[in-house]
C-alpha cells in the first residue's frame, strides 16, 4: 500500500467522515438499546420496532445525499448531514423520554445516513482506479475503528446509566455524540474538497 493515499485530501477527508459517522452510529445503537431496554423497560421486540424509523430514515439520508452529490459535490451534504446528525442527537439529551428519543434519534439517522455516502463518494472520487481498492480498504478499516471508539466513548460517558444507577448518563452521552458531529460538521466544511466545476 502506497501510503501517501492517505494523505490525498480526498482521502484522508472521506476516512475522516466515515470514521464519525460509524462512530456516531454504531454509539446510537448501543445507547439506544440500553435506554430502550435498561431504563424504559421496552422488551427486545418493541425495541427493535422502535428503531425502525432509525433504519428508514438512514436510508433516506443515503439516498438524499447521493442525489446531491451528482449536483453539488460532496461538502455540503456532508456538512448538512452532520448539522442535521448533531441536532437530532441532541434531543435526546435533552428529553429523556421513550418518544424524544426516537424522534431525535430518527432525525440525526437521517444526517448520518448521509454521510456514509459523502464519505465514500469523497474517498473515491479523486484515486486511479488501479488505487480504488486501497481506498476502499482504508473506508473500510476506518469504519471499523469508529465504531470502536464510538462505543467506548458514550459507554464511559453513560457508564452510571448503564450500570442502572442513575438516568443522567444516557443523556450526557447523547449530548457528547451531538458535539462530536457538531464538531465533525466543522472539520468537514474544511476538509472535504470543493466540487470540481
Amino acid at each position: 500500500m502506497d501510503l501517501a493515499l492517505i494523505g490525498r485530501r480526498s482521502v484522508a477527508a472521506g476516512v475522516f467522515v466515515i470514521l464519525i459517522g460509524t462512530a456516531l452510529m454504531v454509539a446510537v445503537f448501543f445507547l439506544g438499546t440500553f435506554y430502550f431496554q435498561g431504563r424504559e423497560g421496552h422488551g427486545p421486540l418493541i425495541t427493535g420496532l422502535l428503531f425502525l424509523p432509525i433504519a428508514l430514515t438512514t436510508m433516506l439520508g443515503a439516498n438524499l445525499a447521493g442525489r446531491l452529490i451528482a449536483t453539488v459535490g460532496a461538502r455540503r451534504p456532508g456538512v448538512a448531514g452532520l448539522g442535521v446528525a448533531a441536532a437530532g442527537l441532541l434531543v435526546p439529551a435533552v428529553w429523556s423520554t421513550t418518544l424524544a428519543t426516537v424522534l431525535g434519534v430518527s432525525v440525526g439517522a437521517l444526517g448520518i445516513g448521509a454521510i456514509f455516502v459523502v464519505a465514500a463518494a469523497t474517498a473515491l472520487s479523486q484515486v486511479d482506479p488501479s488505487e480504488a481498492g486501497v481506498a476502499s480498504g482504508l473506508l473500510s478499516t476506518f469504519h471499523e475503528f469508529g465504531a470502536s471508539i464510538g462505543v467506548a466513548t458514550v459507554s464511559s460517558v453513560a457508564a452510571a446509566s448503564l450500570a442502572g444507577t442513575d438516568a443522567s448518563g444516557f443523556q450526557t452521552a447523547f449530548l457528547v455524540a451531538a458535539v462530536a458531529a457538531l464538531v465533525g460538521a466543522v472539520v468537514a466544511g474544511v476538509v472535504i474538497p470543493r466540487a470540481r466545476q
